[in-house]
C-alpha cells in the first residue's frame, strides 16, 4: 500500500468515529515498519492540503493518540526509532508537559460556579442555557468541558476558551482533542499546540495539520515544551521543502 491509497480508502470515510477506528485497525493489521512509512509520508505531505491526505492524516492521528493500545504503540514507537524517523516519534512522544496543572496558578476561578457540585455542573453544559457554557468551558473538569463541545450551542469561542486555558489539566486538553466536532477546527488545534500544559504528543499531533504560519508561531514560542517547537521546525522544514 502506497500513501495515495491509504489516503483514498480513509478520505472515503465520514469524518470522525468511523474514520479513526478504520485508521485503528489498518495501524494494527499492517506491519509496523509500513504504518510508520505511510504515516511519516502523510505527515510529511500535509502542507499539500490535499483534501484525501490531510483527511486520512486527521483520522491515523486520532487512532494513534486515542485508540491504540500500549504495545501497539510501543511497537510503532520502537519502528519509528529503528527507521530515525523524528517526525513520527515525535506523534508517540510520552514525556511530560512543559507545565503541570496546580491549582495555586489559576489566575481566575468562576467560584460561583465552582461552588456548585459536579453533577449540577456537568448537567448545565448539557442544558440550553447559551449563556453559561462560557463559564462551564473553563471547567476543570474534563467530562463538563466534553459536555460543553457536544452540546449544539457550543461556538468556537467556548472551543478556543477551553483549549487556551492555563493553568488547564492535561485530560481536558485531550477531551478537546477527542472532540468530533472541534478537533479538526485550525484556531484549536492551534490553541493545543501552543498551551504548555498540553502533553508532547498531543501537541505534536494538533502541529501536523497548521499552517506554515501556525508553525512559525509555535516554533518561536518559549512557552511551548522543547519538543514541540522542534516538531514544529521540522514541519516547517517540510513545507519549504515541497515549495522549493
Amino acid at each position: 500500500m502506497d500513501a495515495a491509497e491509504l489516503a483514498r480508502q480513509l478520505a472515503s470515510l465520514e469524518a470522525g468515529e468511523l474514520r479513526a477506528h478504520k485508521a485503528a485497525a489498518l495501524l494494527e493489521e499492517l506491519p509496523a515498519e509500513e504504518a510508520v512509512r505511510l504515516l511519516g509520508e502523510l505527515l510529511r505531505r500535509a502542507g499539500r492540503r490535499s483534501d484525501p491526505e490531510t483527511a486520512a492524516l486527521e483520522g491515523l492521528l486520532r487512532a494513534v493518540h486515542d485508540l491504540l493500545g500500549e504495545e501497539r504503540l510501543d511497537l510503532l514507537y520502537r519502528a519509528a526509532e529503528a527507521a530515525a524517523d523524528l517526525e513520527v516519534q515525535a506523534v508517540f512522544a510520552r514525556s511530560a508537559p512543559a507545565r503541570s496543572f496546580d491549582h495555586e496558578k489559576e489566575e481566575w476561578i468562576d467560584r460561583e460556579m465552582r461552588a456548585r457540585t459536579l453533577g449540577q455542573r456537568r448537567s448545565l453544559a448539557r442544558a440550553r442555557d447559551r449563556d453559561l457554557l462560557p463559564r462551564l468551558a473553563s471547567d476543570q473538569d474534563a467530562t463538563v468541558v466534553r459536555h460543553v463541545l457536544e452540546n449544539p450551542l457550543c461556538t468556537e469561542r467556548e472551543a478556543l476558551l477551553a483549549a487556551s486555558r492555563r493553568p488547564q489539566r492535561a485530560e481536558v486538553l485531550e477531551e478537546i482533542f477527542r472532540s468530533r466536532r472541534w478537533s479538526a477546527n485550525r484556531r484549536v488545534r492551534r490553541a493545543l499546540a501552543l498551551n504548555p500544559y498540553s502533553p508532547p504528543a498531543l501537541a505534536n499531533a494538533a502541529l501536523a495539520l497548521l499552517t506554515a504560519p501556525d508553525l512559525r508561531e509555535v516554533a518561536g514560542d518559549p512557552t511551548v515544551s522543547s519538543e514541540v517547537r522542534v516538531q514544529a521546525r521540522r514541519l516547517l522544514g517540510n513545507r519549504r521543502g515541497e515549495a522549493g
